[in-house]
């Protein structure tokens, strides 16, 4: 299950401040906003507090219905949406510490503050329309430069089971890692080279079809696992395919499987499965140099159990 947390850290999902005026704060916002207090120790309103002081973001679930369209924000957006209900207010609580502790496992609050959205809005129901349309009713989140709502903090949240966690939970973790490689101002070029070709060597291949599958001799993986990794892909899709991830997807897919993976099974895949190896040690530099994530403290805070040490993936050798 904490495969889903990181992206899956995570897995497509923010812009490197340095590398996007988007995400460049506007001065007016510093400092505690929309009436902002501490609160009495233990209480909603102090974690809120806390989590704005440890990295600068702000989440909100009590605001005007005009919140969105404030002078001093940057991209206002007017949507349709139902505030969190008092007595809901506890999924308030548990939004704020999944995000934090669970899809920003081992990051700073530096980092998360230089690299997510400023404010992050909680409610009940959203329509991604000024009025109410059914159709129209966001299943995740609606985001617009620095700006986040976050739905379904009402009846549906409350419904949720382990599997339904663990879902949206990748949906948060792929934005970060969608919006960190997007932002980036290089590409993983020996990475992306080694991706499986087509027969004429050209371009990327985007499948491998089940008439070419292996089997694996030790029998842990399935046929299509055990192909894709064999190619040099950890395969995230939730049910077997025979597509090959698109190259996003595959940076994604190493962000998230490095950094919530436990030592043992890296020990495994990397001893097992050579172009894994191959591919994580083109893509280990541009993950640490150009996005800027610390692999390693985020696999440490995923995997308590069975952590990395320090020097893991530099010391890494086909």
């Amino acid at each position: 299950m904490k495969k889903s947390l990181n992206i899956y850290l995570i897995s497509v999902i923010l812009l490197i401040s340095a590398c996007s005026e988007k995400l460049t704060p506007n001065p007016d916002l510093g400092g505690p906003l929309y009436g902002l207090t501490k609160g009495e120790p233990g209480s909603l309103e102090e974690l809120i507090y806390n989590t704005w002081e440890f990295c600068g973001v702000y989440y909100l679930y009590d605001y005007s219905e005009y919140a969105f369209q404030t002078a001093n924000w940057t991209g206002g957006v007017n949507r349709w949406y139902t505030p969190v209900k008092e007595e809901n207010r506890d999924l308030v609580r548990t939004v704020v510490n999944k995000l934090q502790d669970e899809v920003f496992a081992g990051m700073d609050g530096d980092y998360i503050r230089r690299n997510w959205f400023i404010r992050v809005f909680l409610c009940d129901s959203l329509c991604d329309n000024s009025s109410y349309d059914p159709d129209d009713l966001v299943e995740t989140y609606l985001e617009r430069e620095d700006m986040l709502i976050i739905p379904n903090l009402g009846e549906v949240m409350k419904a949720y089971t382990d599997e339904d966690w663990t879902s949206w939970k990748k949906e948060f973790s792929d934005l970060l890692i969608s919006r960190l490689y997007l932002g980036a101002t290089e590409e993983p070029t020996d990475f992306f080279n080694s991706r499986l070709k087509k027969a004429n060597g050209k371009d990327d291949a985007t499948a491998i079809y089940a008439t070419a599958w292996l089997e694996d001799p030790d029998g842990k993986y399935t046929d299509c696992v055990y192909t894709f990794r064999t190619n040099g892909y950890w395969n995230s899709s939730p049910a077997e395919t025979v597509l090959i991830p698109k190259r996003q997807v595959d940076v994604a897919d190493y962000i998230s499987n490095l950094t919530t993976t436990p030592k043992a099974e890296l020990d495994y895949t990397f001893e097992h499965f050579p172009k894994m190896l191959e591919r994580t040690i083109d893509i280990v530099p541009y993950l640490t140099d150009v996005l800027g994530l610390d692999i390693v403290a985020m696999q440490n805070a995923a995997c308590p159990d069975d952590p990395v040490e320090a020097d893991y993936f530099k010391n890494l050798q086909e």
